[in-house]
């Protein structure tokens, strides 16, 4: 009763539950079904969806992210809170509505109020209260490699950061982080001789020359590189900057690239293609094993490998259902013994 109230409520179980433990009914399975369907329904899931969202997400690297006010002097830093919200309302959609969470990838609708939808040149909301907007292609908007939450978290408050967005990407979204860089390795400088005057793609492209630099960033770039419409606070862009010294110039952005396994892709809607025909596997995986360690509140280990692959299976069954992976999880064997 503990762990499960801890997992969708975040605080100490209620009578009822404390109840249905002492009469040993708990582990019935139909029992354990209708008290996750009730703890869902009541307002106090809200915090599972926050902290949860928080967690998976790593919506919190936003706070850490000084946005350089030279480079987005219209910048509102209350814009960070906003960003978090419309993730974190996204989520809550998906498991309120028993959506797919495949949505989390792409959908025709988003969470805005007024500064929001002006940040992102959307039409919105007049007011300070959120609201749910339907989206077409042209709003270049739609899932939440589209959301600023993800977007600035992953820049250095200056411009993007491909490398950044793509490890967040491979790591929380598929399941497979890339290992760490050398101690030793610099970031790249785009005033260094070799890489003065090229576009952040061709930098990329300069760095992957080096041998020692290959065999990690050919796995990495791509991902991120598709993502360069989008500048350092999420605001879609048809130009980027170029540093040359003291001289700046336009260059349009370049957002196609060829994918590790081979697939060629342009820009953000390439990308959600592809995740969403080639990467629903991984794409599984990964929401099994963020969604089973928050609901442990411990890292997960071989002996738990077994759970987790029936617990994927089950979800890709299930139409990526999010009620049904929680439910799936609350009466699996590490929920209930470890």
């Amino acid at each position: 009763a503990t762990r499960l109230s801890y997992f969708l409520w975040s605080s100490m179980p209620d009578e009822r539950l404390r109840e249905l433990a002492a009469g040993g009914k708990l582990r019935q399975p139909q029992t354990l079904r209708a008290e996750v369907q009730r703890m869902l329904a009541d307002p106090k899931s809200q915090r599972f969806v926050e902290h949860f969202a928080d967690q998976w997400l790593n919506l919190s690297a936003m706070e850490r992210v000084a946005v350089n006010p030279e480079y987005h002097p219209d910048f509102d830093e209350r814009l960070k809170a906003d960003m978090r919200t419309e993730t974190q309302m996204l989520l809550a959609t998906i498991l309120q509505e028993d959506r797919s969470c495949l949505t989390l990838l792409d959908a025709d609708f988003t969470f805005v109020n007024h500064r929001l939808a002006k940040h992102y040149g959307l039409d919105g909301p007049r007011g300070t209260a959120f609201e749910r907007v339907a989206l077409s292609p042209e709003d270049r908007r739609g899932g939440v490699l589209t959301h600023g939450s993800f977007l600035l978290a992953n820049s250095n408050g200056e411009d993007s950061h491909p490398i950044k967005r793509a490890v967040w990407l491979l790591d929380r979204l598929l399941d497979d982080p890339p290992p760490p860089p050398p101690p030793d390795v610099p970031e790249l400088d785009p005033e260094q001789a070799d890489l003065a005057g090229l576009s952040l793609k061709q930098q990329l492209e300069t760095h992957r020359k080096k041998e020692a630099c290959n065999n990690c960033h050919r796995g990495i770039d791509p991902w991120g590189v598709a993502l360069e419409n989008y500048d350092a606070v999420g605001r879609w862009r048809e130009q980027v900057t170029i540093h040359q010294g003291k001289k700046r110039t336009n260059a349009p952005v370049d957002a196609e690239v060829t994918l590790p396994d081979g697939t060629s892709v342009a820009g953000v809607a390439g990308l959600k293609g592809y995740l969403l025909k080639q990467q629903r596997k991984q794409f599984a995986t990964a929401t099994v094993r963020r969604l089973l360690t928050y609901a442990l509140g411990r890292s997960l280990d071989i002996s738990d490998q077994a759970a987790i692959d029936t617990l994927t299976e089950d979800f890709e069954k299930d139409d990526y259902r999010l009620g049904g992976l929680i439910t799936a999880i609350v009466q699996s064997e590490p929920f209930q013994t470890k």
